[in-house]
């Protein structure tokens, strides 16, 4: 495979500081800031011809920069869609990836390579492993098409597409393992792998097969970003970059988009955000293990949403009994006594205020 095309340099730089230092030797030596006041700024002085040039460089800068960073993602982009077609590609890909990241950037023998994949050829076999390799294919598209989306309104297909994706990635975790008669879980055989027995104790939300292990990780950090040098190119703040976050891909991407778009489908959506947060975590844990985690876990997540709903005037009235019901379901709860301190707080804030009481003797 070929490196991506780095960012194109410019000469900015080269032509303002010959402009500047002419500038500054004119100038007289600035007075010291009083004690205790900020910085003062560099003292330079511009004719409006010379601010006017400065501008339009920066302009060409602005845009050759956006362009790099364009081509960059574009040429992954394509890439990463070619390889999620099926494992056999993903996994070329993997190793191209793994090869220029690994050996060829650090000037190793091909020998080494072949050595390094040689020893992990079981895994390379491993159904979960090469299955995992296609959803962080998958997930790292739609990461790249959510880069440039800043108008709400556009979010609408990313959005479809998350929650396709979480639906099948839950599956396919869920199919990693398997509970024995006793409520035990462990972690399925499976084709080119092998099964790891039974887990004791956990909690580590989905389970610990491989493909579970691979979702939790940030697709910054996989062996496709590093390749291609992604991650300083992933700027939005509005993105989940763990696939097997369902909490951060709801919070971040899909709860906003509906409460900006679809506000009467928001509640539904936190149904959904809880179910498949519970689902994934039964699919790694006992059913002892499940119980305790559930009784605390859920009550929390469906205070959030009632909160949310609140908090944005959707739905308000159901969502107010709705946290009264919480309080009064779960009074042993160890967010019960913060839960009613808020509730009354809320309670407190709409009440209309007492009536002003009249001097004794006015009309």
């Amino acid at each position: 495979m070929h490196q991506c095309p780095p960012i194109m340099k410019t000469t900015a730089i080269l032509f303002l500081l010959p402009l500047m230092l002419a500038t500054v030797s004119a100038q007289t030596p600035p007075s010291q800031p009083a004690e205790g006041a900020p910085p003062a700024g560099p003292q330079i002085s511009l004719t409006p011809g010379q601010l006017d040039h400065i501008l339009k460089e920066l302009e060409k800068v602005e845009t050759q920069i956006g362009q790099g960073r364009d081509s960059i993602l574009g040429t992954a982009l394509a890439k990463f869609k070619t390889a999620a077609a099926s494992e056999a590609a993903a996994l070329a890909l993997y190793l191209d990836c793994y090869k220029l990241e690994n050996f060829e950037r650090k000037d190793l023998k091909q020998t080494d390579f072949m050595e390094w994949r040689d020893r992990n050829e079981a895994r390379f076999k491993d159904d979960n492993f090469t299955r995992a390799l296609l959803f962080q294919l998958e997930y790292l598209v739609m990461t790249i098409q959510a880069q440039g989306i800043e108008d709400t309104k556009k979010m609408g297909p990313v959005v479809a597409a998350l929650q396709a994706f979480i639906a099948k990635e839950i599956v396919a975790v869920q199919e990693t393992m398997k509970h024995t008669a006793s409520g035990a879980v462990e972690v399925k055989d499976n084709k080119g792998g092998q099964g790891r027995g039974a887990r004791g104790g956990g909690g580590d939300m989905g389970g610990s097969s491989p493909l579970a292990g691979m979702l939790r990780q940030s697709v910054k950090s996989t062996e496709f970003s590093r390749a291609y040098k992604l991650d300083d190119h992933f700027k939005s703040k509005s993105w989940e970059y763990s696939p097997l976050n369902i909490g951060g891909i709801y919070s971040n991407f899909i709860l906003p988009y509906y409460l900006a778009e679809k506000p009467a489908e928001l509640a539904a959506q936190w149904d959904a955000r809880i179910n498949a947060e519970m689902n994934l975590r039964k699919s790694g844990m006992s059913e002892t293990e499940f119980g305790i985690l559930q009784a605390e876990q859920l009550p929390r997540l469906q205070w959030e949403k009632s909160n949310h709903l609140l908090s944005n005037n959707v739905n308000a009235i159901n969502a107010l009994a709705d946290m009264l019901k919480i309080i009064q379901a779960n009074p042993n709860h160890p967010d019960a006594a913060g839960w009613l301190t808020e509730f009354k707080g809320v309670i407190k804030s709409i009440l209309p205020p007492p009536p002003v009481e009249k001097p004794i003797g006015s009309p």
